[in-house]
């Protein structure tokens, strides 16, 4: 299947944006560039309504990658 993300909505492609960034930084701590901390920092400079979302995501792709 293929599809092409140009075509979704703005609030549909924001949301895809944040979770490659939250598996970023779970990348980063598994190859020790980062510490938590230093990530949890980064989130809660987001506005609230990105924090929730971005911190779960980070903590879901933290938990696959350290398993």
């Amino acid at each position: 299947m293929n599809y092409n993300l140009c075509l979704l909505p703005r609030a549909e492609k924001y949301q895809i944006q944040l979770d490659y960034e939250a598996s970023f930084w779970a990348y980063q701590i598994k190859k020790g560039k980062k510490s938590r901390e230093a990530i949890y920092e980064a989130i809660n400079a987001r506005p609230m309504s990105e924090q929730n979302a971005l911190k779960q995501r980070f903590e879901y792709y933290l938990a696959l990658m350290l398993a």
